[in-house]
């Protein structure tokens, strides 16, 4: 089974997950909830041994894979191609565009240095300063500026260059995109934009884009040196050309061949005559005022086993090796990246949770049973005060901690059996603490010690945060958020789950489109992938 991802993969998972969320909108979360437990006992859990147990990015594949299945057959004859198979496409051709750009360079900066008229021989100098020094310069330079970005323990994706190579190679495509994609619907552009979109505001996505801009320089780089030795056996091949050696500084036949003794070092074990030795040396250094006549032809032939090997280990296997990082290095990030999803979680708890109803088939969302006594549920039972919350060892089959903070304000007009089964629909779980937060007279410090404890343990799995949606996020709001993850760091969920206006039967309304849009807008501007805003009640 295939485990790792793919950009296209990535592309196609962001597209449907949009297509779910303006389905949720118009009609509810149900409905996702059925059609996501059928995609699962359907197509995901008959492929799968212990499907319970696989990790998520598993049995996210599995869905997708189904919806892409139930997209081919929607659209039947009128099918469009996704938005990860255009990218796909486009990046193909993108890379050979590359790889051709570099053979051409190659080819025609070698074929003009290595023109012979039979004059005067070709200067191997120039050919190792532009075909080996000035390439082992540039790789030098990235060799430093990886280290220093490992030392720094900074991404790649944090480097203003490659962000700006990055964005570079989103042009590009987007150019190619415009004219070789004429059939592209309005919908699939827009998905395509909105990936690249958060690809510029959120490290994880950056990602995603920057590796691939890596390894197309390291294609145009493979390119380049291939073309370099392509021209130069093909002119060794098919002409007679000649190479010498000069230099204005007044070196002697021995210093030249320590420094290219040196030089072959790589290859010299394995390839004795690959490089020439004192005599050829010799009889291969050009004099200005005494022309050429004097030079033997084989001390002149002596050179090109020498530059090939040269541009071969110092500049072709380099570009290879690089490219094997960057292929290395994006795998990494993609198996990171859906993992850390907000949405992703909230699909694969949709496929796991089961759907009952009285009579034991599968139509309705089960409805979660709240912890009491004898049946009975009171509020003391289900709100727990922070001195009397269970350790691990009282709760060895609640694995999960998640913790909600309400406002003081709501507190005491929640229900905790109501409250109970609602936050479980979004966190699959009822190992759920609460914590009553802004009450007069103790700071908020003093509120989230608990929450700052269980994250220092490495028990915290994810923080709920109620709140009336009718009342716009203040800058305090977005502070408090900004400190919840400080506090629970960059991996764990956070979410915000709002409540409308309330009623004279209950507090936990459907909250108002524009509401909810407003939140939205607001609480992503930080670009955290892993705070999500939410409806705690979906109309």
């Amino acid at each position: 089974m295939k485990k790792s991802w793919n950009i296209d993969d990535i592309i196609d998972l962001h597209h449907f997950m949009q297509i779910d969320e303006d389905l949720r909108r118009r009609e509810g979360e149900d409905v996702l909830a059925k059609r996501d437990r059928r995609i699962y006992l359907a197509k995901v859990k008959p492929r799968l041994d212990a499907a319970d147990d696989m990790p998520p990015h598993l049995l996210a594949r599995q869905w997708l894979a189904a919806r892409r299945m139930q997209y081919s057959q929607e659209k039947g004859q009128a099918y469009e191609p996704l938005p990860g198979s255009v990218w796909a496409e486009l990046a193909s051709v993108c890379q050979w565009l590359i790889f051709l750009v570099g053979l051409l360079t190659g080819i025609g900066l070698a074929g003009s240095l290595l023109f012979y008229s039979g004059a005067a021989p070709v200067n191997v100098s120039a050919f190792l300063g532009l075909f080996v020094l000035l390439q082992l310069l540039l790789l030098g330079l990235q060799a430093l500026f990886l280290l220093q970005r490992k030392l720094r323990r900074t991404g790649l994706e944090s480097s203003v260059l490659y962000i700006l190579i990055g964005r570079l190679l989103i042009q590009g495509v987007d150019w190619l995109r415009r004219r070789l994609q004429r059939k592209m619907s309005g919908r699939q552009r827009l998905e395509l934009a909105s990936l690249f979109g958060a690809g510029r505001q959120r490290r994880e996505h950056a990602a995603l884009l920057v590796w691939p801009a890596f390894i197309f320089a390291q294609v145009g780089g493979i390119g380049f040196n291939l073309g370099v030795l392509g021209t130069t056996l093909g002119r060794v091949v098919f002409s007679d050309i000649a190479f010498g050696w000069q230099s204005s500084l007044q070196l002697s036949a021995e210093a030249v061949v320590s420094l290219v003794q040196v030089i072959a070092l790589p290859w010299s074990w394995f390839l004795p005559a690959a490089y020439p030795g004192l005599e050829q040396i010799r009889g291969s250094q050009m004099v200005l005022k005494e022309g050429m006549y004097h030079l033997a032809t084989g001390d002149l032939v002596s050179w090109w086993p020498f530059l090939c090997c040269a541009v071969v280990v110092y500049g072709l296997l380099p570009r290879l090796a690089l490219l094997g990082l960057g292929i290395v290095q994006s795998r990494r990030a993609l198996d990171r990246a859906p993992l850390t999803a907000t949405g992703l979680r909230r699909l694969v708890r949709r496929m796991l949770t089961p759907l009952v109803d009285a009579g034991g088939l599968e139509t309705t969302r089960e409805a979660p049973a709240v912890a009491g006594t004898a049946g009975q549920t009171t509020e003391q039972d289900t709100w727990k005060a922070a001195a009397s919350w269970p350790d691990a060892t009282e709760e060895k089959g609640e694995g999960s901690r998640w913790f909600v903070l309400i406002p003081d304000e709501l507190y005491a007009d929640c229900p905790p059996a109501t409250l109970t089964a609602l936050l479980q629909g979004h966190t699959g779980t009822q190992a759920i603490r609460s914590l009553r937060y802004g009450v007069p007279g103790v700071t908020d410090e003093t509120s989230l010690i608990p929450l700052v404890e269980s994250a220092g343990k490495a028990q915290l799995d994810g923080i709920l945060f109620l709140q009336e949606a009718w009342q716009p996020p203040l800058r305090e709001t977005v502070s408090l958020f900004r400190n919840l993850r400080q506090i629970a760091g960059n991996g764990i969920p956070i979410l915000i789950l709002l409540i409308g206006k309330p009623s004279g039967q209950t507090i936990f309304t459907a909250v108002h489109a524009e509401h909810l849009d407003i939140w939205k807008k607001k609480m992503h501007m930080d670009g955290d992938p892993n705070l999500d805003i939410l409806p705690l009640v979906h109309s």
